[in-house]
């Protein structure tokens, strides 16, 4: 019956993760959780946001509390800082993002005229859904359709 990691093992995954972060280093915002692969033989990527900056000791911290909890028995462990165009997974990273340019990957058919992707400014976040103005006109994601979801650096020339 092999097979890959499935959704609700990801969800439990993630929240284990953020339940630990949130116990052992509060001030990490947990940016997105990932597993690919199968488990015994798949990467688990964290990615990690701080107030601060993220640097190797921080990465290296959350890696061993990783560790401790048994994750590095079960998957290949990657840490790392959201970059400069850091994942939206939770509530305050969307009204964090409002005004800027968002890339959503959602559901297939849960958006007229989006088949795969929905891209534009961000200018609304509601709990059941989210306002994006695009080159079409302005589209409202429905929030369990939205699969992944990422800001998106314009270019900064000159600055």
């Amino acid at each position: 019956m092999g097979g890959g990691t499935t959704a609700e093992t990801a969800t439990a995954i993630e929240q284990q993760v953020e339940d630990l972060l949130a116990r052992e280093i509060p001030e990490v915002d947990l940016r997105a959780v990932g597993v690919g692969g199968r488990a015994g033989s798949g990467v688990l990527t964290v990615v990690i946001d701080h107030p601060v900056r993220v640097d190797h000791e921080l990465c290296a911290r959350v890696t061993r509390l990783l560790d401790e909890v048994g994750l590095r028995d079960r998957y290949a462990v990657e840490v790392s800082s959201p970059g400069p165009e850091p994942p939206l997974r939770v509530t305050s990273h969307f009204v964090a993002a409002i005004g800027e340019t968002v890339k959503l990957a959602v559901e297939p058919g849960s958006v007229p005229s989006a088949t795969k992707s929905v891209s534009g400014i961000l200018t609304e976040v509601g709990d059941d859904a989210l306002t994006v103005e695009t080159p079409a006109g302005s589209l409202v994601v429905p929030r369990e359709a939205v699969r992944r979801a990422r800001m998106v650096k314009r270019n900064q020339c000159g600055e």
